[in-house]
């Protein structure tokens, strides 16, 4: 016998690869599709590439006696399995191993037609067999049981029908033409769909008309068995998509169980089919969003956040920071084990993830677009939308005929904090106080009774609001903290600004941005408050409220750059540059006019001399210079450009004194206009 035997797959067989156990769900065409035991993921392989794993020992066919009939190789007793037959199979086997093993303990010759035939009416009266067999069956029986042994008299009914082709090659081969456009095509079509292509191609031809046709076409109900043989996860894929195939075609899961109470935590959002009004206003808001926690142990809720926000980590830890403060108030909660948070949400860098380390919670998101994760938490939004959200004014209906003229906008009264009301008091009044199916106890009552003899510890709300926060690493400035863009001041901080010059830790509640908190670097567990500068903004603002704010001021500055055009901002500054520079320009000239061509820095370098009591009046100067001057000739207006002014009039050649005075007069001038 060979030492590796290599099956061909069969629905429902199992294998374990890798270290993971599959179950085949479809095999046929060349194409094998198998799943994961645990969680039902769908995977595609070819069935010789499954021989070859096979051959390589890279799959162990689990059970392997099961599956003796589907041997290819190593099957040299040509047996099967008692258990993979009918039992009409296994009765006849058994009536065949009878008459071989009677043959052979009493018959010389056990394969003698004439001993045979002489010996058989004896022993089928003694195993009761009304129908005896013909002596030729019974010594091929004898054969069998020599060589191959016992087992391989257990055989499967041979299978029965025409195996021959009913229509021409030519006629297959449009029919997978026809089915394989069928499959490419994502619109709906049917059996009459792939008959009429085949007629068409025919038509094309010659071969068919309208009157008949001169070669046999199969019926409508052969092409619908053809199809029916097609994987159906391949249909539903092509038709609708991979996640509408892997929904379709996945099995319920398994029972999950916990342990113990807060061991097992699911959290997950439900849309609330109620329209919320304004408490001041009465505009209607929308419909909020409602965040549970669920305990599979006792089936009670541990956790409540509503909000207007859709599923994501803010959410997430409004649930978890009620959830660990309930213990304080005498309802079900505290710290959970483990925790399987919402799918699809980005916990990346989240507090809440932070929040899970630091008291220990093992954070495990679910499978994204699989319910059987949380089926627990699932059928307790049915049961709260069956029985308290359709009951609420401004109520919404899944179809138009049921709604009928009912306005669900104008009838909506209730607030947010009014729907948070009624939902609260309706668990913890009603569905705590209700007998649960799936565990036939109260849930109230489960709770009380397993957490009598270890009651759950819970937080204080102002350790929540401590640890359940994002860390920041910025320095202080003027006593502020500059955090998303948001400005936080502080007393104190001002204090530890001139003490501490590197970065402070701050703290910041997603949930709540009116404060900070910030840590002091030189005493641990000191917490310095720090207060919004915009209060009337911040108040009660969460942090992805706020970053939406961020990209409306983003698209409106876009808009108002688009308006003004985009180089705009660029062709100011250009205009500014050009205005600066020509206002310099004529305060050059300004100044070389005052200075004679000296110019400001070749004129500062100069000596200033001491100013004498007898300097007459810069009016007597004024009036003697004007006097004496000579008329301005085109040269005299080029000067200023390095060249020394020279002083050529007669009283300063005559009186040095008052040539200083009126040097000094100058320079007092040009120092005021400076």
């Amino acid at each position: 016998m060979n030492d590796v035997s290599i099956c061909n797959p069969k629905v429902g067989m199992r294998f374990e690869m890798r270290g993971s156990e599959f179950e085949v769900c479809f095999a046929q065409f060349g194409l094998l599709r198998y799943a994961s035991v645990k969680g039902g993921t769908p995977y595609r392989l070819k069935i010789n590439k499954f021989h070859d794993y096979q051959e390589r020992k890279e799959i162990k066919i689990l059970k392997p006696e099961l599956y003796k009939g589907d041997q290819v190789q190593g099957c040299d007793d040509g047996g099967y399995a008692p258990a993979s037959l009918s039992q009409k199979e296994l009765t006849e086997g058994m009536r065949r191993i009878r008459y071989a093993e009677a043959a052979t303990s009493e018959l010389v010759h056990p394969n003698s037609y004439k001993e045979i035939e002489n010996w058989l009416p004896s022993c089928a009266a003694r195993i009761k067999d009304v129908n005896p067999p013909v002596p030729r069956s019974v010594s091929s029986w004898v054969k069998t049981y020599r060589e191959k042994g016992r087992d391989a008299l257990f055989a499967p009914e041979r299978k029965r029908g025409n195996r021959t082709l009913k229509f021409s090659p030519e006629i297959h081969i449009l029919m997978l033409e026809a089915i394989d456009e069928y499959l490419n095509k994502k619109e709906r079509r049917d059996a009459k769909d792939v008959l009429a292509h085949i007629a068409g191609r025919l038509a094309e031809q010659d071969l068919l008309d309208k009157d008949g046709e001169k070669v046999p076409i199969p019926h409508e109900r052969t092409i619908r068995r053809y199809l029916e043989k097609l994987d159906p996860y391949l249909l539903i894929r092509l038709k609708q998509g991979p996640l509408a195939a892997e929904k379709a075609v996945r099995a319920a899961g398994k029972v999950i169980t916990s342990p113990g109470p807060m061991h097992l935590v699911q959290i997950d959002t439900h849309f609330l089919k109620v329209f919320v009004v304004d408490p001041e206003t009465g505009e209607v808001l929308g419909k909020p969003y409602l965040v549970c926690a669920f305990d599979v142990r006792t089936r009670c809720i541990v956790g409540v956040y509503i909000s207007l926000m859709p599923a994501s980590a803010a959410t997430t830890l409004g649930v978890v920071k009620d959830m660990l403060t309930r213990p304080n108030s005498g309802l079900p909660g505290g710290i959970p084990v483990y925790l399987i948070p919402d799918n699809g949400v980005e916990f990346k860098n989240a507090a809440v993830v932070r929040l899970c380390a630091s008291l220990s919670i093992h954070f495990e998101p679910a499978q994204v677009r699989d319910p059987n994760g949380k089926a627990h938490v699932e059928r307790f939004f049915s049961t709260l939308s069956n029985y308290l959200i359709q009951k609420l004014p401004g109520r919404t209906f899944t179809d138009i005929n049921t709604r009928g003229d009912y306005k669900s906008e104008k009838e909506a009264t209730a607030t947010l904090e009014d729907i948070e009301k009624y939902v609260r008091f309706w668990i913890e009044e009603e569905y705590h106080q209700r007998i649960h199916s799936g565990t036939s106890r109260a849930p109230i009552m489960h709770w009380q009774e397993e957490t009598s003899a270890v009651p759950r510890q819970g937080l204080t709300p102002t350790d929540v609001d401590v640890l359940a926060r994002t860390p920041y690493q910025v320095k202080i400035n003027r006593g502020r903290v500059r955090v998303e863009k948001l400005e936080f001041c502080s007393q104190a901080l001002k204090k530890l600004e001139a003490e501490h010059k590197g970065s402070v830790t701050v703290l910041l509640n997603e949930l709540d941005l009116s404060y900070v908190y910030v840590q002091d670097p030189y005493e641990k567990g000191n917490f310095i408050q720090a207060d919004s500068v915009d209060p009337e903004y911040t108040k009660g603002l969460t942090l992805s409220e706020h970053k939406e704010v961020q990209v409306l001021k983003m698209k409106m500055a876009k808009e108002d750059l688009d308006a003004l055009g985009k180089n705009a901002n660029l062709l100011a500054r250009w205009q500014l540059m050009q205005m600066v520079q020509k206002d310099s320009k004529a305060a050059r000239k300004k100044i070389a006019k005052l200075t004679n061509g000296a110019g400001r820095k070749s004129f500062g370098k100069q000596e200033s001399l001491p100013i004498l009591d007898e300097t007459p009046p810069p009016s007597m100067v004024k009036q003697e210079t004007e006097r004496h001057r000579k008329p301005e000739d085109p040269q005299t207006r080029l000067r200023g450009r390095g060249v020394e002014p020279e002083i050529t009039t007669d009283i300063t050649s005559r009186d040095p004194a008052f040539k200083a005075s009126a040097e000094r007069a100058f320079k007092s001038k040009i120092y005021r206009m400076e």
